[in-house]
């Protein structure tokens, strides 16, 4: 082999291995060796920081870049929601929402400091329902069962969730719409003491999200009724959908990445490419089923689609139960 020849092959060669790691040298282009920041809009330690601590991880890996969870915590949700969408649209600052911080806020909040088209959807990192959950002694073990003996009883269903407000409430609030049903809501600061009070009998029933219920549910300190969202959960396979039992309430929660508004369109592309290669690793994926949901990536756009039916689901529900933040 001549010289001009060994030297097209080795710049072919080249070239191929180039194409091969296309997205490092294009994620260094657009990220450079600034680290981004993940806002995490709550307390270290709970589902949602989980969550943004594996996404980091994983898309840190993705991106070649440095990746730091910065905990925000606040106005259930919404204060480290509010400072992404006052940051520069840079690909930066990012933040991990959920469906109460950029679905059903909105509509529950009067005074909240953001609005939906102040940011831009990346990526659905997880979804899935909460469960609806009873003592043990709850002379109901299903939702249809449940609804039959509240409409014979004279006394209103006393349920839990936790907050007002919350995901919970608004579910519960759905289905006493649906229903007809009377019931009376009690807030708690939190699913923990909910689900204490509902395995001692103080409450009939509560909403809870799956991997906080999961405990006491395997240790039949709790039963489950129903499970909300558009399919059961792989944690509680046995456990039927409200729409299976014919009372129509599928709308479920989720993990989303979003950036602030007006973020140029290639960083937005390499974004979202690099997280749903992250979503899509094995051991993300399993570890995102130990918190009671589900990975199974879809497109951005199918999700910027998605959540902004949520927003007009949940401006509905708010709207006709008369719920308020606390």
């Amino acid at each position: 082999m001549n010289a001009s020849r060994r030297r097209r092959a080795l710049l072919l060669q080249a070239g191929a291995s180039l194409l091969a790691t296309s997205h490092w040298p294009l994620a260094r282009a657009a990220f450079g060796d600034k680290p981004i920041r993940l806002v995490v809009p709550f307390p270290a330690g709970g589902g949602t920081d989980v969550m943004g601590r594996l996404l980091a991880q994983a898309l840190g890996q993705e991106l070649n870049a440095t990746v730091l969870v910065d905990n925000v915590p606040g106005a259930t949700g919404t204060l480290g929601s509010a400072q992404v969408a006052r940051s520069a649209p840079d690909g930066h600052t990012l933040v991990l929402g959920i469906s109460a911080t950029h679905a059903i806020a909105p509509a529950l909040f009067k005074n909240l400091k953001y609005r939906p088209d102040d940011f831009t959807a990346i990526a659905r990192l997880a979804h899935g329902g909460n469960v609806l959950v009873a003592n043990p002694a709850y002379a109901a073990n299903s939702a249809p069962e449940m609804v039959q003996l509240a409409r014979r009883s004279r006394e209103p269903l006393i349920y839990g969730s936790w907050g007002n407000g919350s995901g919970g409430h608004l579910a519960m609030e759905s289905l006493r719409l649906a229903t007809g049903i009377e019931t009376v809501h009690v807030p708690y600061k939190g699913v923990a003491p909910l689900l204490q009070d509902v395995a001692g009998g103080q409450v009939q029933v509560a909403m809870a999200d799956v991997a906080g219920a999961l405990p006491l549910l395997r240790a039949g300190r709790i039963k489950a009724l129903a499970v909300t969202g558009r399919k059961r959960s792989s944690a509680l396979p046995q456990v039927p959908t409200l729409a299976e039992g014919r009372i129509p309430f599928d709308t479920e929660s989720w993990f989303a990445l979003f950036a602030p508004a007006r973020l140029p369109a290639e960083t937005t592309r390499q974004l979202a490419q690099a997280t749903d290669r992250a979503v899509k690793r094995p051991e993300l994926i399993e570890k995102v089923k130990s918190l009671g949901m589900e990975a199974d990536p879809i497109s951005r756009e199918a999700f910027d689609k998605q959540w902004h039916e949520d927003i007009a689901t949940w401006a509905r529900v708010v709207q006709a139960s008369g719920a308020k933040a606390d």
